[in-house]
């Protein structure tokens, strides 16, 4: 889990200790504190990890990036979210066709892409991806690499 969910569950669990301690003191409102104490555990337990992992898939993962098989992809379709990563980087849903050493699949990924580079992604453009070494359908698109035209076949 990234740094700030760690963080933010931490405060989470040492809040609920403080609600702990104020039932143990103040038995008439043991019932109150003590079903705070639990909602805050559930949050820090289930909902702060739900939190990180769909901030990830918005931001794109620096890992795969970083680490990943280079592949290439044909944009199928793109869909704006509405959501915007840092009020910046508009975030879009992407349905690739990916075409690695494994051969040609189809992917669907959530991406935040620069504001200049959306004009350039279109159905049909080709652009460099990075495939995750352990899961196959974690791809990023690699917006260091070329943007290019499909080839379209002559009959």
């Amino acid at each position: 889990m990234k740094l700030w969910g760690k963080v933010v569950g931490s405060f989470l669990y040492v809040m609920a200790a403080f609600f702990v301690v104020v039932a143990i003191n103040v038995p008439d409102k043991r019932a109150v504190t003590i079903g705070t104490a639990a909602v805050l555990m559930l949050a820090a337990l289930f909902g702060v990890p739900a939190l990180v992992r769909v901030f990830m898939s918005f931001t794109g993962d620096e890992e795969v990036l970083r680490n990943g098989t280079p592949a290439s992809a044909t944009i199928v379709s793109l869909t704006p979210t509405g959501w915007r990563y840092n009020r910046h980087y508009p975030i879009v849903r992407f349905g690739l066709n990916v075409e690695s050493g494994d051969g040609a699949y189809p992917v669907e990924i959530k991406q935040a892409v620069e504001p200049e580079l959306i004009d350039r992604l279109a159905p049909g453009v080709v652009v460099g991806v990075r495939v995750d070494r352990s899961d196959r359908k974690k791809v990023v698109i690699d917006t260091r690499q070329p943007i290019r035209e499909a080839a379209i076949e002559k009959w």
